[in-house]
């Protein structure tokens, strides 16, 4: 069985691969849908852009039934789960693993790492996770295919008030793919936070992040590697953690 961070993974390849299919047939002819598509996520993607300043912890669960934790007061943040940590510190990021029983982290510094270390080590903090940025760089990707349909909607979740948006309409973008990606919906609430990403591809197969808890104070204690875990200093973060249950 294919797991639900591989399952997410796809999707948002699925996506990116749907964007590079279709830039050099159709684009200019779907200028107008272009144009709409981009306006109607604009709001979402300044709503992220203003959150990267607030503190805040936030509860997720995935489609598995395990859970994420993010926790953010700047500079800090923190990616958390039972078997995966992810921590920015300033100038100093951790990437810690417990696949093998027991907490090994990568410690290294921003300055030598490499601008994707960081949103691809806090999506492994999870199994299937996705960040809130990442969630909208995928709809921002798939709202450029032509003919993908983008709708936006109100929901409440977890108690916050939250802007949707479903983008549809992506199958025939991806002629070459053996499932293909169907649809997906982000939401995103007023302060900026990721309140819920979900995907479908063609087959059925189903991705879900969704916010369960959020609070305006954090646990300083997030911020910090696991207790007796052992750090292993590293020029770039290397450290693939495997599946997390929580």
């Amino acid at each position: 069985m294919t797991s639900p961070r591989l399952r997410t993974i796809a999707i948002t390849a699925a996506a990116a691969v749907a964007v590079t299919v279709t830039m050099g047939c159709g684009i200019l002819s779907a200028a107008g849908n272009l144009a709409n598509n981009i306006s109607a996520i604009g709001d979402l993607a300044d709503k992220i852009n203003k959150s990267e300043q607030l503190t805040y912890q936030a509860d997720y669960r995935l489609d598995d039934g395990s859970t994420v934790t993010v926790a953010q007061q700047p500079p800090d943040s923190a990616d958390v789960s039972d078997k995966g940590r992810f921590i920015s510190r300033g100038n100093v990021w951790y990437l810690c693993d417990k696949s093998t029983g027991s907490w090994v982290c990568e410690r290294t510094s921003t300055e030598g790492a490499t601008p994707g270390s960081a949103p691809l080590a806090a999506g492994m903090a999870g199994n299937g996770f996705i960040s809130a940025p990442m969630a909208v760089a995928v709809l921002t990707a798939a709202a450029i295919v032509p003919h993908a349909k983008v709708e936006q909607s109100s929901d409440t979740i977890a108690g916050q008030k939250s802007t949707c948006a479903k983008v549809s309409n992506l199958e025939q973008a991806q002629q070459n793919e053996t499932e293909k990606l169907k649809d997906f919906t982000v939401c995103i609430t007023e302060s900026g936070v990721l309140a819920r990403f979900s995907g479908t591809a063609t087959a059925g197969t189903k991705a879900k992040v969704e916010l369960t808890k959020y609070a305006t104070t954090v646990d300083p204690a997030l911020f910090q590697p696991p207790a007796g875990a052992k750090i292993n200093d590293v020029d770039q973060l290397t450290n693939t953690p495997g599946p997390t249950k929580s």
